[in-house]
């Protein structure tokens, strides 16, 4: 018996997720009945920063309960499973999950907004801004971004990620949702471009049955780091 299917918070892999001590789960293959379970998790390192030892039980689901976590960081993390007759099957495949920026001091950027006075009653294009940077040696490479409006970043012309009418609708006088995304294979050594399309979307566009215009505010900006 091996287990599947891994995922954090119902996530394949997941970047940036912000919970200290995310549920892990597995499927099954082979065998009957899973008896029990061991969850290895290393970080960066490849050192052991939580391991559960043998636990009896069919449940497929455990919360992380290892050393606290910081932002960035990244566990990778695998199961063994016993099956109904106490036989240990093999390791599963290496599962993933990394943190985002969990303090607000961890943002270093600062929100960017268009150069021009807002009209309430009039509506506007789409924002362009650009910015050109080189890099060398890169490792690993992260884009935090969010917008109050709806953005679309490339990097040297190819959209990053596959996310449409990103940040997606929220309730902006409480929260502003932000997406990570990994850019390291967009920036090999040399120069590189940073574009973001900035749009109204639901915080300044027409929104509802009446079609309001600036439901949230009349000055949209996003954020990049």
């Amino acid at each position: 018996m091996i287990a599947i299917n891994l995922k954090t918070e119902h996530l394949t892999d997941p970047l940036g997720i912000e919970i200290l001590y995310p549920r892990l789960t597995w499927n099954c293959k082979g065998g009957v009945n899973q008896t029990a379970y061991r969850i290895i998790c290393r970080d960066n390192t490849d050192d052991v920063i939580w391991d559960t030892g043998k636990v009896q039980g069919t449940a497929m689901h455990k919360h992380y309960a290892g050393k606290v976590l910081k932002s960035r960081e990244r566990v990778y993390w695998q199961v063994l499973l016993w099956d109904e007759n106490e036989q240990m099957g093999p390791w599963s495949d290496e599962a993933v999950f990394e943190l985002g920026l969990l303090e607000p001091s961890d943002w270093q950027a600062e929100w960017i907004t268009g150069n021009y006075p807002v009209h309430k009653k009039r509506r506007y294009p789409v924002d362009c801004f650009q910015r050109n940077f080189s890099s060398s040696a890169v490792k690993k490479a992260r884009l935090y971004i969010t917008a109050c409006g709806l953005y679309e970043a490339r990097m040297d012309g190819k959209k990053i990620g596959d996310f449409c009418m990103a940040p997606g609708h929220t309730d902006y006088r409480k929260r502003v949702q932000y997406q990570t995304y990994d850019v390291t294979n967009l920036i090999a050594d040399g120069q590189h471009s940073l574009t973001v399309q900035l749009a109204d979307g639901w915080y300044r566009g027409s929104c509802g049955a009446w079609g309001l215009k600036n439901q949230y505010g009349t000055q949209t900006k996003f954020m990049a780091q």
